[in-house]
């Protein structure tokens, strides 16, 4: 699928990280098996990966790899998204980037807005998803998807409205005095292997935190599936590296809360996908 290709290094050349996908019915899934983390804008890879998968559809990371933020509007036999936006109050005139999608819904691109945008569906409205931080969005020439013929991607990206913010209590800062992980019998390899998680995930610099905490959490949650770790142990020990993590961005330090759901979301999504050992070594 060279139109695909070209796509994907289209979107590589905005500074937005692709990632090839596949869809079975309603069910979307990434072919390189990790979806946004896998994200890139090295025409190399990209080359490589459609190579692979010439049928691969492309699919942008949203959130601040990319800087998009994008609302996704349904249209399901169950009801409308634009319904839900009406309820709402919120009249959408799309002027941002906007793509078209099967059931005749669309995705407006909106700018990053310089924080943590929860991806979620649902949360804002029956049929209405945002994919913002960790997420990512199939965007044309995905089946019955197409650009607006007068929103096209050269469109300038407009601030994300606020209405489109999840806001949930706060939780307490992290308190790095917490106590560690209760020190278990392992093999070597497991003690091994979680060392060097808790090591990448407490010194991983600013701007690379969040792909270093979701990389490493899916890749332990891969080993506890295996058996090659107690799935208890192993949370304790990411959540207390987590807590170590450096706030370098004091405006909005980590917070409990934030990092838990990484952690949540990367454990399930591993356990879903178990890795080899040999990511480690014998």
């Amino acid at each position: 699928m060279t139109g695909a290709l070209d796509a994907a290094l289209g979107y590589a050349a905005r500074g937005w990280p692709v990632s090839p996908w596949a869809t079975r019915g309603n069910r979307k899934f990434p072919l390189s098996g990790h979806g946004h983390l896998d994200a890139t804008t090295d025409r190399a890879i990209l080359e490589q990966w459609w190579a692979r998968w010439p049928g691969g559809i492309p699919a942008i990371a949203t959130g601040e790899p990319s800087g998009v933020v994008a609302l996704d509007v349904d249209i399901r036999p169950a009801g409308s998204g634009f319904d839900s936006l009406g309820e709402l109050g919120v009249v959408l005139h799309p002027e941002g980037p906007t793509t078209h999608t099967p059931q005749g819904g669309c995705a407006v691109l909106f700018r990053w807005p310089g924080y943590f945008v929860k991806t979620c569906s649902g949360e804002l409205g029956p049929h209405l998803d945002v994919r913002g931080d960790g997420g990512s969005l199939i965007v044309p020439p995905g089946p019955g998807r197409f650009w607006d013929p007068h929103l096209g991607p050269d469109t300038p990206l407009l601030a994300m409205p606020e209405w489109m913010r999840i806001v949930e209590p706060e939780s307490e800062p992290i308190s790095r005095g917490a106590a560690p992980f209760r020190p278990q019998r392992l093999s070597r390899f497991a003690e091994a292997a979680l060392d060097a998680a808790v090591k990448a995930i407490t010194s991983a610099p600013d701007g690379q935190q969040r792909d270093t905490l979701n990389r490493e959490v899916y890749c332990i949650a891969g080993l506890a599936r295996s058996g090659v770790l107690p799935t208890g142990l192993a949370i304790e020990a990411l959540q207390w590296a987590t807590r170590q993590l450096r706030s370098y961005d004091l405006r909005r330090p980590w917070r409990t809360a934030e990092l838990d759901k990484i952690v949540r979301g990367a454990f399930a999504d591993g356990l879903m996908h178990p890795r080899q050992p040999k990511r480690w070594g014998a």
